[in-house]
């Protein structure tokens, strides 16, 4: 193998143990060995040159890759890195890498395991061993869009997009700060059978949109030919050195990334996404102590930011995310449009959280036992059955059952077919917002104001003044502030009008006892209900709008006794949930009518109105308005944010969209689409309307 030694790296970073890494398993053509060293020689020396300015300041360096392949480089990447951080805990401490790959082919764990085990990489001797079973532990699916996978203490963050790498490209958010510095493409991205997708014109300039003006990229190929000039002639084009040192940028490719930035700023002005504050040293204030303040105390944290939560009860968790017992499992649709796809995403997002923390240490109530959704009568059972038809769906996803396979899975009488949910299974919510906390301050300053009822907020100089009900002056006053407060999402001046409506949940606790007691996967028919946890099972929930009181609701609890009779006829396992001990738990979830969370920037409603107000008046063409509302950022409270609306599947959804929300706060990379963030935003009911011309009263 050609012995060509790396770029020049710190000695710190152990150049030999590294050049051993990549000598034994990256392919054993040396050109392209010696491309991959360079390649993760220059991450590294970055990563050491912005220690050596800094200092003492965090960093994060940002990366792109065409390809995922077998993954191969990845793991290397991961493992020259866990090498770096042994020489110099500097890098540990105060380096973040976040890689972006595109990759046109579906890829998923059984794939890789099945690679992987070819090569011996699973031997539980190998030395790379634990870098496969970290990436296999992230059960990568086969689905479209972005799937966001932290590893080493999320040091290393990877956000995988399957699909066209085009198509895929051109809707991510233009990062405010941390745009991509390097940029490296694997060997089959550039073969003639799908250069075309990842090197085609607009697909690079995209790549350049995302990029600094100075970033490189790495072309590479397993055997001695040349790239192909137009592959070349295409990156020289659109701003890009295609060697492994930039001496200098192209003004009009640099003018033409910012036209395209524009463009795309304009296309999406309806929906401002946060802007980055001076002060970066600041606070930022969390008003709610449930699943979603929890993430995004975390996803802050894990980016430097010191948080300050105000929690209205003397504990977390005491609202809806109080339940002994939450299911996991995406919501699916027919068509897989938007909401199908989002839910895919954040469902994988949440159970690598959840796993990740465990792995670390944290006591998480959970289990992996698997979702299985049935029908219980006619009307939703042909739902279901246009669901489980509509789509080719990745088995790691969902797969149809018979109802001999059902019983099995189960391990209690199922005399229907169902959809299971392989991945999907139980967690404690309460428990992981505990440990979130917990875990956000190993990381950064996060303080917790127990008993803080904030009862309003009014806008001043310095920032967002809060007050208690009982305190004339404001108790603190922050630049920036995130109302994540379940419940009482809508309970403030700024947030009254936002479109969502609290519905009560009744979630009964009963015994195990004769055959229920062998329930071995989360069940979803009329209701859910659970395997049994520390000598309960949870079954559930009722569902009642604007509900009037949180007490215990005898009718509720008779109601929840029936649900899996009613849908279950036939077995006699049903008869065993026995809820006469009138043990439950009450909460109130908040939902949107188009099932989507809210996260963004406060919407200014009053100022919205008052611009339709001026269009009521007016004489101009409707289409000039529409145009208007589509390219003028919608009227926003600077420096206020909501966090909600997570409805019943707030496990599923609350760590993705609470993560997106920091990544923006910090000017990063967002796991999700600028149109899922379109989807999300708290004004999106009214920018719908006035987008197509319509009335908003």
């Amino acid at each position: 193998m050609n012995k060509t030694p790396l770029l020049s790296v710190s000695p710190n970073l152990h150049e030999l143990h590294i050049c051993e890494l990549l000598g034994n398993n990256v392919n054993q053509n040396s050109r392209y060995s010696h491309i991959v060293k360079q390649y993760i020689a220059e991450v590294l020396q970055s990563s050491d040159d912005k220690i050596a300015a800094t200092n003492t300041q965090p960093h994060l360096l940002t990366l792109g890759q065409l390809g995922f392949g077998d993954g191969h480089e990845i793991i290397l990447l991961l493992a020259a890195l866990q090498e770096a951080n042994l020489q110099n805990p500097l890098i540990q401490q105060q380096t973040r890498i976040h890689i972006s790959v595109f990759e046109q082919g579906p890829v998923n764990r059984k794939q890789l395991q099945h690679t992987w085990q070819q090569q011996g990489l699973l031997d539980s001797d190998h030395h790379l061993f634990d870098f496969t079973q970290a990436l296999l532990n992230g059960e990568i699916a086969a689905i479209e869009g972005c799937q966001r996978l932290g590893l080493l203490q999320n040091q290393l963050i990877i956000d995988l997009y399957q699909g066209s790498p085009l198509a895929q490209a051109k809707t991510i958010a233009t990062p405010n700060k941390q745009r991509i510095t390097h940029w490296f493409a694997l060997p089959h991205t550039n073969q003639e059978a799908h250069s075309d997708q990842y090197f085609h014109q607009r697909s690079v300039w995209e790549y350049g949109r995302l990029s600094v003006d100075n970033a490189t990229f790495l072309t590479a190929s397993t055997n001695d030919e040349n790239i192909a000039p137009t592959i070349k002639k295409q990156l020289a084009f659109c701003g890009f050195s295609s060697s492994t040192s930039f001496k200098s940028t192209d003004d009009i490719a640099i003018a033409e990334r910012n036209a395209l930035r524009q463009q795309l700023q304009q296309q999406f002005a309806y929906n401002p996404l946060p802007p980055l504050h001076s002060n970066n040293n600041s606070p930022i204030a969390i008003i709610g102590g449930g699943i979603a303040s929890a993430s995004l105390a975390l996803s802050l944290a894990e980016r430097g930011k010191d948080v300050i939560i105000y929690c209205k009860d003397d504990t977390l968790g005491q609202g809806a995310s109080g339940n002994k017992q939450g299911a996991i499992y995406p919501l699916l649709t027919p068509e897989n449009g938007s909401l199908s796809q989002f839910f895919q995403q954040a469902f994988l997002y949440s159970r690598r959280r959840i796993q990740a923390l465990v792995d670390n240490g944290y006591d998480i109530g959970h289990e992996w036992c698997g979702v299985l959704h049935t029908g219980f009568d006619q009307r939703s059972q042909t739902r279901l059955d246009k669901i489980i038809d509509g789509q080719a769906w990745p088995t790691e996803i969902a797969f149809a059952v018979s109802p001999h396979k059902a019983t099995q899975l189960a391990n209690v009488d199922i005399d229907k077919p169902g959809f299971y949910y392989p991945l999907g299974g139980w967690a404690c919510p309460f428990e992981f917002a505990q440990a979130s906390i917990a875990k956000a301050q190993t990381l950064t300053k996060v303080r917790i104001v127990y008993n803080s009822d904030i009862s309003s907020l009014e806008s001043h100089s310095s920032g967002w003044q809060l007050f208690s009900a009982e305190d004339n002056p404001p108790i603190a006053t922050h630049e920036q502030v995130v109302i994540a407060s379940g419940a009482q999402l809508t309970q403030y001046k700024q947030t009254k009008n936002l479109s969502i409506t609290g519905f009560r949940g009744q979630v009964s606790h009963v015994p195990p006892q004769g055959e229920l007691a062998q329930l071995n996967t989360v069940i979803c028919a009329n209701g859910y209900l659970t395997p049994q946890h520390n000598q309960l099972h949870c079954v559930g929930a009722s569902y009642v709008k604007d509900p009037q009181h949180l007490d215990f609701c005898p009718i509720e609890q008779h109601e929840n006794s029936l649900k899996m009779q009613q849908s279950f006829p036939n077995s006699n396992w049903p008869n065993d949930i026995d809820v006469s001990n009138n043990d439950a738990r009450v909460g109130v979830r908040m939902v949107s009518r188009d099932h989507f969370p809210v996260m963004g920037c406060a919407p200014d409603v009053e100022a919205l109105f008052t611009r339709y107000a001026v269009q009521q008046q007016s004489k101009d063409k409707p289409s000039l308005w529409q145009h208007y509302w589509q390219t003028t950022p919608a009227p926003i409270y600077d420096g206020l944010y909501v966090l909600g609306g997570l409805g019943s599947r707030g496990l599923s959804s609350g760590p993705l969209v609470a993560e997106c929300l920091a990544a923006n706060l910090c000017g990063e990379l967002s796991p999700l689409s600028l149109e899922l963030q379109a989807l999300l935003s708290p004004n999106r009911m009214w920018m719908r309307k006035l987008l197509k011309g319509k009335a908003l009263i």
